[in-house]
């Protein structure tokens, strides 16, 4: 009884939390401001880690794909795309597994959340549950990223680390999108 009272009293939290007015983002408008950051870049995190990214459209301007190199031989790659009026990211993760994301809100900062995905049963891993975006100027952005373990899934709480919260910068002045 215990359990259906905290989940009650979590439910009730979550609902009472949301904007009133919430508006559907625009992901029209997020996937065109996204492509904005075709070309390479490098991240920094507040803890000092760093990456590489790079962003290149595919498929007839339709995807945009997000490719991060981790270590030598090891990467991850992201894909963004319009569905309908929703703008998707499925998340290609070193660990095995292929969450989906939502974008759920785009004021200030894009926010994607958990939607579905495979291979999340795999014990001992963790999925990417939600990230934001934020796009500085045509040079700069930042991003966050919260992971949880494969058990967890759906809409539950997770508290943001600011030391995973990486800074990007332009390695080159490229924005061909032909690239």
């Amino acid at each position: 009884m215990k359990h259906v009272k905290a989940l009650s009293l979590i439910l009730l939290l979550t609902v009472f939390s949301m904007p009133a007015s919430a508006e559907k983002p625009d992901a029209a408008k997020a996937f065109q401001q996204l492509s904005g950051l075709v070309g390479n870049w490098m991240g920094k995190s507040e803890s000092g880690r760093q990456h590489s990214v790079n962003y290149r459209l595919s498929a007839g301007g339709t995807v945009l794909v997000e490719t991060w190199s981790l270590s030598s031989g090891r990467e991850s790659m992201t894909m963004y795309h319009l569905d309908g009026d929703d703008l998707m990211a499925t998340h290609y993760c070193p660990q095995g597994n292929q969450p989906r994301l939502l974008l759920v809100s785009d004021a200030g900062k894009m926010h994607f959340e958990f939607r579905d995905g495979t291979n999340l049963k795999v014990p001992d891993k963790a999925h990417q549950h939600s990230f934001w975006l934020q796009i500085n100027d045509s040079g700069h952005f930042q991003r966050n990223e919260i992971y949880v373990d494969n058990v967890r899934t759906g809409h539950l709480p997770a508290e943001e680390n600011p030391q995973d919260t990486f800074s990007y910068t332009r390695k080159d002045d490229s924005t061909d999108t032909k690239k």
